[in-house]
């Protein structure tokens, strides 16, 4: 009865909310959660939709987006016996003893510059008697991509608010045009949490190991610690506080002068669907004379996602990176410096719960006061992804 009356009313926000408490009793988990998205759209402030869209959610194994769920009712004006049990699922949440969960995805991308082609013809060396050089053009290709992720949560003992994510990753890309541009990348991250649900907050602490190797046989090794801190202000806002250390080894012999480190901190605030990314990084070479190793990052991002339909989101980010080099480069007798803007717009269309089907478009402009870095950029690419737990 309620999904006729579904179909005639879609955005009646009382035929959606009986609806998936129907589709509760009988199991049908799924529909549920599209039904309860569809009222917390119209209706955010709807706190028993959202307490058992947070339920449902449990259920289905995502605990991470049930306990964001819950925390965000548990900072509104409700009845205390409504937040004691509120506070019931958060234990249950942080007590869980382990949970393990593996994501899949397959697609293909198209890239007009898959080399980083420059948009000059040519351009001048000052530090070499003003000698012209040919600029060299972008190199346009498709490819297909995999991706495969597994997370592995267990707290280290009962009843402790201690935590450890085992989190797995491999990538692949094939060019279908020039295999020097191949990329395959593995890491492992272990990741220590610290949950603190009285006070809103969790502290973490990362090790990773990542190994890269592209198809010009450039294959490094990179090491890399991250401690970090997260606290919710509100239902509204959270922050984010990290720094970082990581340290970059390149495999061959013949490629040693390559190895730097990585310092840098960050910070990051959330405002509803909004998300705002500040970092500053540092890089240092570990011995030899190269000119592109020392230098200094600031990154500032900007990210937001809108629910088009329940099932359908669109997300949006803008990243503008500066970057300054350290040491002058005796070709161009200047110290390098790169200004790099970055446009992503993606459309994700929810399958069922589980799986998802996102079209994706990126821009990225890298312009530097040395010509031979000055290049356009734009990927398209489409990716299903698919995740379940064990």
């Amino acid at each position: 009865m309620f999904n006729k009356l579904f179909l005639e009313h879609t955005d009646n926000v009382q035929i959606n909310y009986y609806l998936a408490m129907n589709a509760i009793n009988l199991k049908l988990y799924d529909d549920a959660t599209a039904a309860f998205e569809r009222v917390l759209i119209k209706k955010p402030d709807f706190h028993r939709a959202r307490l058992e869209y947070a339920r449902v959610l449990l259920i289905l194994g995502f605990k991470e987006e049930a306990k964001k769920e819950f925390l965000k009712v548990s900072m509104s004006p409700i009845p205390e016996n409504v937040r004691i049990n509120i506070q019931k699922y958060l234990e249950q949440i942080d007590n869980t003893s382990s949970s393990t969960f593996i994501s899949l995805s397959l697609g293909m991308m198209y890239d007009d510059n898959i080399n980083s082609g420059i948009d000059y013809d040519t351009y001048n060396l000052p530090g070499f008697g003003n000698f012209q050089v040919n600029g060299t053009p972008p190199q346009s290709s498709s490819s297909y991509i995999a991706s495969f992720m597994i997370n592995h949560l267990h707290s280290l003992n009962k009843n402790s608010k201690l935590f450890l994510k085992h989190t797995g990753y491999y990538f692949y890309k094939n060019q279908t045009v020039n295999d020097t541009y191949n990329f395959n990348f593995l890491s492992y991250k272990p990741t220590l949490y610290y949950n603190d649900s009285k006070n809103k907050a969790e502290y973490s602490l990362q090790l990773g190991i990542e190994d890269i190797l592209p198809g010009d046989n450039l294959d490094f090794i990179a090491y890399s610690i991250m401690p970090a801190y997260k606290k919710i202000i509100d239902k509204d806002n959270s922050i984010d506080i990290f720094t970082q250390y990581k340290d970059i080894h390149y495999s061959k012999q013949e490629h040693k002068t390559r190895n730097y480190a990585k310092k840098g901190l960050g910070v990051s605030w959330d405002y509803k669907k909004l998300k705002y990314s500040l970092s500053y990084e540092k890089d240092s070479r570990d011995f030899g004379t190269r000119t592109d190793l020392n230098k200094k990052i600031i990154t500032n991002s900007i990210a937001y996602n809108y629910d088009i339909q329940p099932s359908i989101i669109l997300n949006t980010q803008f990243q503008y990176k500066q970057i300054n080099y350290e040491d002058e480069d005796v070709l161009f007798t200047t110290k390098r410096k790169d200004i790099s803007r970055n446009f992503y717009l993606g459309l994700t269309k929810v399958i069922e719960k589980r799986d998802f089907v996102t079209f994706s478009y990126t821009n990225t402009n890298n312009n530097s006061n040395q010509k031979a870095y000055t290049y356009d950029r734009n990927i398209l690419s489409v990716n299903y992804t698919w995740r379940f737990k064990l």
